[in-house]
């Protein structure tokens, strides 16, 4: 029997190979979107870059234009005379049309500001675009300062416009790094530590590392939670099309019949048809995870580490066996059970609806693997690889091993078992023009249960 199934499966294969509609789908198309997502995530990102948002300043006359540096105040952590000059010495914001470089922190990703000054009524400027963010300056700033007050300075914004909820938030930061400086100035006039307001020094593990390297780790949780999606769904991918075509496509083509009066049972021609879309499926992750790794190692390129663990791609390319599995029976059952290839997609697409939600589960931040979980199918082996993938990723134990890829082989089985019922009835594999309609749906399986019952 073993020479039958896999002569059977070589046919399909090569029919399968002959299918430019399915090659396309499964190995042209990756080959066209991974590139594409990373010229134009490279593109946005230059153009963010190069991209300036203005801020308008009312009021900048209240402020001093001497340049002074806080970080004067202080030597050897010992007040110094030159702590008594006037507050409003460090209180410079701008310099040159910009923000002084010691408030702009630059990252990744974030526009270069521009100052101007506001002749005009901020809220006019900001509706009519010439500016993205405006601040106000109060009148007495500084005198207020001296004597202890707490003047208000607001930021404005458009309502509604991402690129100006952007340029406040930066607006903020910066006011906000203004502000300490300012704090520091007062606590040294009054003779106190800068570090009076910081009772306790709190150290983080990402306190020392720089900016790339921050934006490598934020990179790389992403990875770990989306890798496993995409793995899941391209998987998917791969065995929905051959499925239908080997399937309802065949009974479209009128070559079911000669299949089915060969001297092969049909087991032995679901088995056939199971290794051909299997391998197509298993091909589709393979190619698609190469495609993935090379992705990930051309973005580390120009960060400061790389974003994805060698060691979780290969337990990767070792669970997408079952994935494919799992979706290759579930889509030569559910295609036996179509009469055409456009009844095929949308018997199949309940695949997709299942899913989604299971793969989107496992990407809930705060959700940890237990054996409980391991056990649902897809969510569970999700979560295995998450943890693979991590960099310091709680060990997997064995009883979430077992759970985690048992359920999905009993799911296998399972399914295995329904595509095989499924050719042995005849009103399935040659039912009438029924259409795909709820009345057609219930004929079939009001059909099934007296044959069932004369058979008993």
């Amino acid at each position: 029997m073993a020479n039958v199934v896999l002569l059977i499966a070589r046919r399909e294969i090569r029919d399968l190979l002959r299918d430019r509609r399915t090659l396309m789908i499964v190995l042209l198309l990756p080959a066209l979107l991974y590139p594409a997502f990373i010229v134009v995530g490279l593109g946005f990102a230059a153009s963010l870059m190069d991209q300036k948002t203005i801020i308008g300043i009312q009021g900048a006359g209240q402020l001093p234009k001497v340049k002074f540096h806080p970080e004067a105040f202080v030597v050897g952590g010992t007040y110094i005379a030159e702590a008594d000059r006037r507050l409003d010495d460090p209180a410079i914001l701008t310099e040159e049309g910009q923000f002084r470089t010691r408030y702009v922190s630059r990252k990744a990703g974030q526009t270069v500001l521009k100052v101007v000054l506001l002749e005009e009524p901020p809220e006019e400027a900001l509706q009519a675009r010439r500016i993205d963010a405006a601040i106000i300056i109060p009148p007495n700033v500084l005198k207020d300062l001296d004597e202890g007050k707490q003047p208000e300075i607001r930021v404005l914004g458009r309502d509604g416009d991402e690129t100006s909820k952007l340029a406040v938030k930066r607006v903020e930061d910066i006011l906000g790094s203004w502000s300490d400086d300012v704090r520091t100035v007062r606590f040294a006039r009054k003779g106190l530590p800068l570090d009076f307001d910081q009772p306790l020094k709190i150290t983080t593990p990402d306190a020392g590392k720089s900016s790339d390297v921050k934006a490598a780790d934020e990179l790389r949780d992403v990875m770990i939670k989306f890798l496993p999606f995409l793995l899941v769904m391209w998987t998917m991918a791969g065995a929905v099309h051959p499925a239908i075509d080997l399937t309802a496509g065949e009974k479209e083509r009128g070559t079911m019949e000669t299949l089915l009066v060969c001297p092969a049972s049909r087991q032995a021609i679901v088995a056939g048809k199971f290794l051909a879309v299997f391998a197509f499926s298993y091909g589709s992750s393979l190619w698609n995870l190469m495609w993935m790794t090379a992705g990930a190692v051309t973005i580390g390129q120009f960060l400061a580490g790389p974003i994805i663990l060698l060691g979780g791609l290969a337990w990767a390319v070792i669970l997408a066996i079952p994935l494919a599995a799992l979706f290759s029976s579930l889509s030569i059952g559910l295609g036996a059970f179509a009469r055409s290839t456009k009844e095929g997609q949308y018997y199949l697409l309940p695949i997709m609806l299942f899913t989604l939600p299971l793969s989107l589960y496992a990407m809930t931040p705060g959700v940890k693997l237990t054996p409980a979980l391991s056990a649902i199918p897809i969510s569970g082996l999700s979560m295995i690889l998450q943890n693979l993938l991590a960099v310091s990723g709680e060990p997997v134990s064995a009883l979430s091993w077992f759970l985690g890829v048992g359920s999905l082989l009993a799911c296998v089985g399972i399914a295995l078992a329904w595509a095989s019922w499924q050719f042995r009835r005849e009103n399935v594999l040659f039912r009438g023009e029924t259409g795909l309609t709820l009345k057609g749906w219930w004929k079939t399986i009001m059909s099934r249960a007296d044959e069932e019952e004369e058979a008993a």
